[in-house]
């Protein structure tokens, strides 16, 4: 190594994704730069406590340790702080509370096209001269220092987070009155009153009624009730009923908390307002309401402390409003059941976990996951058997098939022949309804073999086999029936398109099939493919289908599938078929990719009238 390659200066850099790493190195080194790559940033921590580089480079998401504590425990809490730091990101949004207080130099969104903009700032940045700060240390101490030392960083800089972290401790302790909604309410205002000081505060609770708690109104010229007061439950009251949807009528309770600290010497008007919406994961909980008789009351530096502590405090309002409604709910339930389903049933429902809300007084309009079951060729095999023994059969399979939904929360709605009908979402809903229907089909499909087959015997060549369906759409929910008999049931076309994508798993080999309004809902970490787009029959939009399975594909297959694919979709068959064939060559007997190929040879010859990437098809 020559003299000018040892005197290069060395950047660090943190970077996920492997691409964008490599070529962030390859610009570095072509500028004259040394570079070293970590995988996650606890691996920076450790290096930098033996060595001090010219620059760091790091994601601001990393593994272990992301870029932004990473930045923090660097610039604020280690004796490393002036090295150059610059905090990246493949978002097009990278400032945010968080990354603004990490005392980075420098926070970039970055991408393959604007790389130079990054080269430029290191160059920037190291044109200054800098004074290390490890030069005013114990050289000879610091030489015998442990790795372990990066630990007393971390400390020295999440103590500048005393306070986040108290008031986490403090949310904590407020768990023990998750049954008493009242006081909860109180204390939270307690709370609040502690980073805002405010003079006023309203809490709207979602519910029927919406609960609304009040604090403070006494403050206003004219005490509560006043004209002022009503003009500010308006401005309340408007911003709350904007996160409402599919509610025509909001009826409200209001609730008065006397004892909350915000007591003023001399009533005035409002000069500061601030509201924020309360939110436990997507399920809308509430708003809340803060005004001050003072202007310009409420600073960056208050609201920032709000939103953080909100998610947190937002499930223990989630769980008192649950509770409250436990008592109503239970009698609801059993008024409107009693008719349809034995007590035990009823009792079974009332101590389920997880239940959101139950409306069953009337017929409603609710979204719900349907999952339609078949068993495949079922007419040629009765056809060949008894019929008591197609009847011991069928008892066996859908004892078996019941067993697993109810253990995921689903309701069957009814048996059609061999056929299954379930839902989740009502009677009973929960916060996760699609990812338990799709467990539970995923449980269905496995729990085949385990099913007595008695003295039924199969046709030649058909082997006992099922295919499941799901969709998550609107549908109306009550009872539906006659003045003599009636059904609690759902009706819509939701219902339909479950029928249909059960149908299709004959056509695309697949055991189960969901629509992409259930591939929204459900965890990324579920193993589905995208399929297709289709037009079922009777429907003029398409709509994206999914295969769900137990296991994950072969990624070779999976990637070659969904290459394929897209470019189906944009009518390049002839590119296509490769990645068909491909996926072929690692799963041979697979429908879905002879199915694809055999459509691209097709419409190579024939080129479907408006091609819009769905297929219209025109079989049940």
């Amino acid at each position: 190594m020559t003299k000018k390659e040892e005197n290069k200066p060395v950047i660090y850099v943190a970077e996920p994704s492997k691409l964008l790493c490599k070529l962030i190195c390859s610009l570095l080194n072509e500028n004259g730069y040394e570079t070293k790559t970590f995988s996650d940033g606890l691996s920076i921590l450790k290096q930098i406590a033996q060595d001090s580089p010219d620059c760091i480079i790091a994601d601001k998401v990393l593994p272990v340790i992301d870029g932004v504590e990473l930045c923090r425990i660097i610039k604020e809490g280690s004796n490393k702080s002036d090295i150059p730091f610059i905090l990246i990101s493949a978002e097009n949004e990278v400032l945010d509370f968080w990354t603004g207080e990490t005392g980075a130099n420098k926070i970039l969104a970055v991408s393959s096209d604007n790389l130079n903009l990054l080269i430029h700032t290191v160059k920037n940045l190291l044109s200054y001269k800098r004074v290390r700060m490890d030069t005013f240390f114990d050289t000879d101490k610091n030489k015998n220092k442990d790795v372990d030392d990066m630990l007393l960083w971390t400390v020295e800089a999440m103590d500048k987070s005393n306070f986040f972290h108290n008031m986490l401790n403090k949310i904590m302790s407020l768990y023990s009155y998750v049954q008493k909604p009242n006081l909860l309410v109180s204390k939270c205002f307690s709370m609040m009153h502690e980073i805002c000081n405010y003079d006023i505060c309203t809490m709207i609770l979602n519910g029927s009624p919406s609960v609304v708690y009040k604090a403070g109104t006494a403050n206003l010229i004219g005490g509560t009730g006043s004209p002022a007061d009503e003009d500010f439950w308006q401005i309340c009251k408007t911003e709350y009923e904007k996160n409402i949807k599919d509610i025509e009528t909001i009826s409200y309770e209001t609730k008065q908390i006397l004892d909350a600290p915000c007591k003023s010497q001399n009533p005035g008007e409002l000069c500061s307002y601030r509201s924020f919406i309360i939110k436990a994961g997507n399920h809308f909980v509430g708003t809340i309401h803060f005004a001050s008789l003072k202007k310009k009351a409420f600073d960056y530096k208050m609201i920032s402390s709000i939103e953080y502590i909100l998610p947190s405090l937002s499930y223990l309002l989630q769980e008192a409003v649950h509770c409250e409604r436990t008592t109503l709910t239970e009698f609801r339930l059993r008024s409107a059941f009693s008719k349809f389903v034995p007590p035990e049933v009823i009792q079974d429902i009332l101590s389920s976990k997880g239940i959101q809300e139950e409306q069953t007084s009337n017929n409603e309009k609710r979204k719900i996951v349907i999952l339609m079951s078949d068993i495949r060729n079922f007419t040629s095999i009765s056809e060949i058997n008894q019929p008591e023994d197609v009847v011991n059969f069928l008892n066996a399979y859908f004892t078996q098939m019941v067993e697993i939904v109810t253990k995921y929360g689903g309701t069957v709605d009814k048996f059609i022949g061999d056929a299954i009908m379930v839902l989740f979402g009502a009677p009973v809903s929960y916060n996760d309804n699609a990812q338990r229907a799709v467990n539970a089909a995923i449980e269905m499909y496995e729990r085949l073999e385990e099913v007595p087959l008695g003295q039924l015997k199969f046709p030649e060549g058909i082997d006992f086999d099922i295919g499941i369906g799901l969709h998550y759409g609107d549908v109306i929910v009550g009872n539906i029936g006659s003045k003599d008999k009636t059904n609690y049931t759902v009706i819509g076309d939701a219902v339909n398109l479950a029928s249909r994508l059960e149908g299709l798993t004959k056509l695309y080999g697949a055991k189960v099939i969901i629509s992409e309004a259930v591939e929204e809902e459900i965890s990324k970490d579920t193993n589905t493919l995208l399929l297709d787009t289709v037009k079922v029959k009777g429907k003029t939009t398409g709509v994206r289908i999914y295969r769900a399975e137990s296991k994950p594909l072969p990624v070779e297959y999976s990637g070659a599938y969904e290459k394929g694919f897209k470019l189906y979709s944009e009518g390049a068959w002839n590119l296509a078929k490769p990645y068909f064939r491909q996926a072929l060559e690692i799963l041979p007997e697979d429908k879905a990719a002879k199915l694809m190929l055999e459509r691209c040879i097709e419409f190579e010859k024939t080129k479907p009238k408006d091609w819009d990437g769905a297929i219209a098809l025109t079989s049940k």
